[in-house]
């Protein structure tokens, strides 16, 4: 879970940055315009402001950002940026000259997207966190303006973990991190100052006239739930476990059913848990958040309903997951039956995750430890059947031809690791399937199959090089049993490649070494 946070999404059309803010709006009884009101054309502000020094250097700034357009309408995108770069710098030295203009809050937001359209997003997020800190701004303004910055400050803050000034965001899960101590940090820099702006944001965010709008109309992109979610993770990142928690409780409290939100606020919940090795509280927020969408899946929304089965199978995942450790404690402690017990309830409450046919083969490595070959064989039988395509499939056919090989019913076995070859031709086990399938034909009687079984396995490079001991014996037999038959040749073959082998450090294999260069050099 090693996880930048998404970008907040900033959408910044040239028309809503140069002629209007969204939506009209006085702010109520206070003169103050607010940030939704709808700046009129240049001509038409002028005629409403008093100040002659203002009125200048709007008329100054209206110039800047009609060239703007015009480059931008010409390809010229520098030329652009130079010019809304300008006059949004008119803009601020007008609002600091004026501080109390009623026009500061709607002029503060044209100069915020201004500076966006100029690549100054720093600069933007200091105006946009004018408007969210005005004393004069209503709960609009406050929405309006700290959605901007908190996108502003991002883009801020990512700019800055690029260039190497700003330590990035980091989602690591509590086995990532291998038991590293936390160290909890206030978030440095442009992350706290977006903290700061996505918290405004959150408490105003019901009054945001911007989410009326279609998404591709709004200034900023993300919804409150994902800018929350956002600020979540920069806790969780920093180590602030206890604050981290807390948000991503307050989120899904809010937001329980906003798609993409819930699927990531829920694993870095129980994640809040683990990192602080706190079991208890891990399975007490696990089993909450499962009734919570259990109820939301039963009866609520269309879209509840889908999230909730998201989150449902998530928590599916983590259930299993503590049970898989559990059952790995147990077989650790020596208690195989209540391990392999512990495995199976695991694959039969969850048969649709992608670890049920996992847990079934650790149960089938727990019975046969416990010695149960009969419980050990339908644990892997279970696998081919519901889970034929599994990872964990093979090894399944390899344990069951050797449950079979263990109570004599080599034909069986036989076919179990003719089948296995069949079907797995290059797995990772094939060189013991091969040498199994010479001392299975072996066990029957079928001598000169056998041989040639044993043959092929020592003669294969790979299988040679992975234990030259077993390749020296296998080619031994080979070639005593090809001697039996009455095939010289191939005896012969068996013997002169057992004479090549290097590696061999088995006193047993050594001497069937030994013997085989006797047997060659007789033969010259």
């Amino acid at each position: 879970m090693t996880t930048s946070p998404r970008i907040v999404g900033l959408l910044f059309l040239l028309g809503a940055a140069c002629a209007t803010a969204a939506g009209a709006g006085s702010g109520g009884k206070s003169r103050y315009k607010q940030a939704d009101f709808r700046i009129p054309d240049a001509r038409s502000l002028a005629a409403q402001i008093d100040e002659d020094a203002l009125r200048g250097k709007l008329d100054d700034a209206s110039t800047h950002l009609s060239r703007g357009q015009q480059a931008q309408e010409s390809g010229n995108s520098d030329q652009a940026r130079a010019e809304f770069a300008t006059a949004a710098d008119i803009y601020r030295s007008a609002l600091d000259m004026f501080r109390s203009t009623e026009w500061r809050m709607p002029l503060a937001l044209r100069a915020a997207q201004l500076y966006l359209h100029a690549g100054k997003t720093e600069d933007a997020a200091g105006m946009a966190t004018r408007i969210a800190t005005d004393p004069e701004a209503n709960d609009v303004s406050k929405a309006l303006g700290a959605h901007l910055a908190a996108g502003a400050w991002q883009q801020v803050a990512v700019g800055q973990v690029k260039a190497g000034q700003l330590e990035p965001v980091r989602l690591p899960n509590a086995e990532q991190r291998a038991g590293k101590p936390l160290a909890p940090t206030t978030p440095p820099g442009a992350w706290k100052r977006f903290v700061e702006a996505a918290d405004v944001y959150v408490q105003h965010a019901d009054a945001d006239p911007d989410l009326k709008k279609p998404a591709n109309e709004r200034l900023v992109g993300t919804s409150p739930a994902q800018v929350a979610l956002i600020a979540a993770e920069v806790h969780y990142a920093f180590d602030n476990m206890e604050e981290a928690r807390r948000r991503f409780e307050a989120i899904l409290a809010r937001w329980p059913s906003e798609a993409g939100v819930a699927e990531d606020a829920v694993p870095l919940l129980l994640q809040t848990y683990l990192v602080q090795k706190d079991e208890a509280g891990y399975r007490s927020a696990l089993a909450a958040v499962r009734k919570s969408y259990e109820e939301a899946a039963a009866k609520g929304s269309e879209q509840g309903k889908a999230v909730a089965a998201k989150v449902l199978g998530l928590l599916s995942r983590y259930e299993a997951q503590t049970g898989f450790e559990q059952g790995s404690a147990l077989l650790a402690q020596d208690k195989p039956v209540e391990a392999a017990e512990r495995f199976e309830a695991i694959a039969a409450k969850y048969p649709e995750s992608p670890d049920a046919a996992a847990a079934l083969y650790n149960a089938s490595v727990a019975w046969n430890k416990a010695g149960k070959p009969d419980e050990a064989a339908g644990a892997a039988s279970k696998i081919l059947e519901k889970y034929p395509d599994s990872s964990v499939a093979p090894s399944a056919m390899l344990s069951l031809a050797a449950v079979a090989s263990r109570k004599d019913d080599h034909r069986t076995a036989l076919a179990r690791y003719t089948e296995f070859l069949a079907k797995y031709p290059t797995a990772p086990n094939r060189c013991l399937a091969m040498q199994n399938l010479g001392y299975e034909n072996d066990k029957l009687g079928n001598k000169a199959e056998a041989a040639a079984r044993y043959l092929a396995l020592g003669t294969d490079p790979t299988c040679a090089k992975e234990d030259a001991n077993t390749t020296a014996r296998a080619l031994y037999r080979a070639g005593t049993l090809f001697q039996g038959a009455k095939q010289k040749a191939r005896a012969l073959e068996a013997f002169t490649a057992a004479s090549k082998l290097q590696g061999v450090t088995d006193e047993v294999a050594r001497s069937q070494v030994e013997d085989a260069k006797r047997i060659v050099k007789r033969a010259r």
